[in-house]
């Protein structure tokens, strides 16, 4: 993960990860958009580059700029982040793994860590 020069607008990315989602499409949307901003640093806030990360997992550039331009996912995206909010969500990244929530990029033995924890926890549960 390398800290991105910009801080985008990322009402557009949720916006356009709705869209992949409706399209059957946002696992490897997501992945893509979330590789491009940690590791490019790319404008995840701007149509065009939206565009030419949804078509390389299959979606249509024009249709996905016609979705963002309408606003049609604005009611759903405010929702979700009103619920984030709700549940003490500020930053990027921000992780939930079994009862733990964390935010902020972390260490990879800290994930080990909380994952062992969440393991141990469900096995003593059964």
């Amino acid at each position: 993960m390398r800290r991105s020069p910009i801080v985008p607008n990322s009402d557009l990315s949720f916006a356009a990860s709705e869209f992949a989602k409706k399209k059957g499409l946002f696992e490897p949307f997501h992945k893509i958009c979330y590789e491009a901003f940690w590791q490019e640093g790319v404008n995840l806030g701007d149509i065009a580059i939206l565009q030419g990360l949804g078509e390389k997992v299959g979606l249509d550039p024009i249709e996905m700029k016609t979705s963002l331009e309408s606003s049609e996912f604005k009611e759903e995206t405010n929702r979700q982040y009103r619920e984030a909010l709700t549940m003490g969500v500020t930053g990027i990244p921000s992780f939930i793994m079994g009862r733990y929530f964390f935010s902020g990029a972390q260490p990879y033995e800290f994930f080990k860590h909380v994952a062992e924890l969440v393991q141990k926890e469900q096995a003593e549960k059964g």
